[in-house]
């Protein structure tokens, strides 16, 4: 005897992994940035088509949204944890020998956080002022660093906690762009050494 429906029938179930589909688009991303992403770049290495995209994460921008806070959430981890070591010194040598490991790793590219700003004709404001925000998260979490030393006296009193992280700041910047154009992992981490050197000595 057939068995009576006791309700609604369930909904399909999705023939994807919405994370590992923002995880791909978050690579691609890396690699091309927002502009030069295209929609048949992103389904293909999402492995959906363009319904489900929209359906799961919206339009273009949405997903790169997605994507970018997604792989905010990961970085900002990893900045936090390295920037507590025993010194700045050390947490900020280590912070910046990471970001060239994680630069010059071909599998995960370049963080498209560090990559140009957005243009103001593909994105709106409100994309564009977080983008803003998500860049200046990792100078400010320098600049707490370094304040923290300069309160244990391993920096010296008058240092600009500002201007050093500024300084690191674009530092990180420049190895993206070195990084994106051939520059090694061995050539960055030299420069990492050099960088270091500069440490403000205390009196």
């Amino acid at each position: 005897m057939p068995r009576k429906s006791s309700g609604n029938p369930p909904g399909r179930p999705k023939a994807f992994c919405e994370k590992q589909a923002l995880h791909a688009a978050m690579l691609v991303f890396a690699e091309k940035g927002f502009e030069n992403a295209s929609l048949a770049d992103l389904t293909a290495a999402m492995g959906i088509n363009r319904f489900s995209m929209y359906a799961s994460f919206g339009n273009k921008e949405q997903l790169y949204v997605k994507a970018m806070e997604a792989f905010n959430d990961m970085r900002k981890q990893r900045v936090t944890d390295t920037l507590k070591g025993p010194s700045a010194r050390e947490s900020i040598t280590q912070l910046l020998r990471e970001i060239v490991d994680r630069f010059t790793d071909h599998i995960h590219g370049v963080c498209f956080v560090t990559q140009a700003p957005l243009n103001a004709a593909e994105v709106s404001d409100e994309t564009r002022e977080l983008m803003a925000r998500r860049r200046a998260e990792v100078e400010t979490a320098i600049r707490e660093r370094i304040r923290k030393a300069m309160k244990e006296g391993e920096l010296p009193a008058d240092t600009s906690a500002k201007d050093l992280a500024r300084y690191y700041a674009v530092i990180i910047q420049g190895f993206a762009l070195q990084a994106q154009h051939g520059g090694t992992r061995e050539e960055l981490l030299r420069v990492v050494d050099v960088v270091m050197e500069n440490w403000p000595a205390t009196s």
